[in-house]
């Protein structure tokens, strides 16, 4: 099976993707990167690169899954509307491929890579390099590829559909 995490954004979203062949079995990674946007030009537009370029990449690597963070509550109104676009471009993306998606809330992410809800985000990527080889070092892994690949992990250990 193969589960792509994305982490939403408008500015730099990340993605990640892995494979597993079973439950119990390590994931292996197959790659990671970012959809970046420039933060000048409107919405609208920001969502269409986020959707052409998110379309390709699960075109390129047609995954099984795909995993996105729960919204959160965010402190400000705009910040939270913005990014339930994001995401509601991804569900689309998720949907024309008959990709089921599932979500998970930052907590129950750190509880699956780490055992502790409250892990500190150094923490998480320290765990998603431990647990699948990266040809790249951690510093050059952003921080939210690093997040979509934790989001493919967390599924995978706690996923019932994986036999």
């Amino acid at each position: 099976m193969r589960v792509i995490g994305v982490d939403p954004g408008t500015v730099c979203c990340g993605y990640g993707i892995v494979d597993v062949e079973c439950k119990g079995r390590p994931p292996v990674y197959v790659t990671c990167g970012d959809v970046r946007m420039n933060n000048r030009k409107p919405l609208p537009e920001r969502l269409k690169v986020l959707y052409d370029s998110l379309g390709r990449i699960i075109a390129d690597y047609s995954p099984d899954h795909l995993c996105i963070e729960k919204i959160f509550y965010h402190k400000s109104i705009r910040s939270s509307l913005t990014l339930g676009s994001a995401r509601g471009i991804i569900m689309l993306l998720a949907a024309e491929n008959s990709i089921p998606v599932f979500e998970y809330n930052s907590t129950e992410l750190k509880m699956a890579l780490t055992g502790f809800g409250r892990a500190e985000k150094r923490q998480v990527k320290d765990m998603v390099f431990r647990v699948i080889s990266i040809d790249r070092p951690p510093e050059k892994v952003s921080d939210d590829s690093s997040d979509a690949l934790a989001l493919a992990i967390c599924h995978i250990n706690t996923s019932y559909e994986l036999k």
